[in-house]
């Protein structure tokens, strides 16, 4: 069986804001690698990341790398390399391959790790280039490989920015275009993003919403990594669900793919459970009283039977055959979210080797449902 991993990483390096991606008129405040305390961060603008104490506090693997070392908080978890640098960086494409051939993975879908934080600064022209600069770095470099896709950043603090990164990302070759599950502090049924979802429609990509500390509201509740890990880090995903479910965006664009990535599965049955229930409540209060609006014109499992929603598992979801059940066979996909440090070694295998699934449901997460969700096939 061909295995399709739907949420694999890279560590950006120096090299992912080089002269040849970035706009020169932001190389000037492009973001730089700095020590301090014997830990490394990127600098961008006058803000350190990650910031894994105070207000506000993130954590993520990149930078892995200082001088061609690997930094202790990157690559080097426990006093030993869990990926080769090349790997993790993608500089050298045939050490990513290995990676992949040591986890029988054919094909692999890769996603951002430093913008899983946000705000990675106040000034959108800035962060319209990072994003810019991104994109270009990565369509060069997986350029004409089979095996390793990608997904693309934009930002949302500026939609018609947005738009215009949505259309150039698909001319460089991006299957996804990935989100986190808030912008900031709006909700992604917001109406100034419809633009962003035509443009999305119209060039077939499939929109990616990410775990990540995207909500500044819920990011500055911690001083904590623990329970920001549960909260700041996990709930923005089921914001974006509920806001793709209830704000009308799943009528006006049906064609819409969307996947839901690396929060586990085990939250659908309890979200669904909740928007079934109250979906009837608030389709009555709207008939009752004309301040009351309901923007969705369906009732939550429709949306979900529609079958163009998806959700990656973690294979030790315990509830992974029930959430098959309720959510649909076809819709579940899996990522191993290599070469990230806490992620679960040899994840397919471990699948496959589940009592639980049928070998059809295991071959539908591995390999049908991702190629689908892609546009694969």
């Amino acid at each position: 069986m061909q295995v399709i991993d739907a949420d694999g990483h890279v560590n950006e390096s120096p090299t992912t804001f080089d002269d040849k991606y970035m706009d020169p008129a932001f190389r000037s405040q492009r973001p730089s690698v700095v020590g301090a305390d014997n830990m490394y961060y990127w600098l961008i603008g006058e803000q350190l990341f990650p910031r894994r104490t105070g207000l506000g506090c993130n954590n993520f693997s990149t930078p892995a790398s200082v001088n061609g070392k690997p930094t202790k908080h990157g690559a080097l978890i426990e006093k030993r390399n869990l990926d080769t640098l090349p790997s993790q960086e993608l500089s050298d494409l045939t050490e990513r391959l290995a990676a992949l051939d040591a986890e029988d993975i054919t094909r692999q879908v890769i996603y951002p790790t430093l913008f899983l934080a946000y705000p990675l600064t106040s000034n959108p022209d800035l962060m319209s280039a990072l994003c810019s600069s991104y994109n270009r770095w990565l369509g060069d470099q997986l350029s004409g490989n089979d095996r390793l896709e990608w997904a693309a950043v934009v930002n949302l603090d500026d939609p018609q920015a947005a738009v215009q990164q949505v259309h150039e990302a698909k001319s460089l070759g991006a299957r996804a275009v990935m989100v986190l599950g808030t912008a900031g502090n709006y909700n992604l049924d917001h109406p100034r993003f419809l633009p962003f979802y035509e443009a999305m429609t119209e060039d077939d990509l499939t929109l990616a919403v990410h775990v990540g500390w995207a909500c500044p509201n819920l990011n500055d509740m911690y001083s904590e990594l623990y329970p920001s890990w549960l909260t700041a880090f996990l709930m923005p995903v089921l914001m974006g669900f509920v806001a793709l479910m209830t704000g009308g965006v799943l009528d006006r664009f049906p064609t819409l793919r969307a996947v839901f990535l690396e929060a586990g599965c085990m939250w659908i049955p309890f979200v669904v459970d909740r928007l079934n229930h109250r979906f009837p409540h608030a389709k009555r209060l709207a008939a009752i009283y004309p301040q009351v609006t309901l923007k969705a014109q369906a009732d939550p499992m429709e949306y979900v039977k529609r079958g163009n929603l998806y959700v990656s598992a973690e294979v030790e979801d315990a509830m992974l055959p029930q959430v098959m059940e309720l959510f649909g066979e076809g819709q579940i996909v899996y990522g191993s979210d290599m070469p990230h440090s806490d992620r679960e070694r040899d994840a397919a295998k471990t699948l496959l080797e589940r009592t639980d699934i049928t070998d059809a449901g295991k071959e539908a997460i591995l390999n049908k449902n991702p190629a689908r969700l892609y546009g694969f096939e």
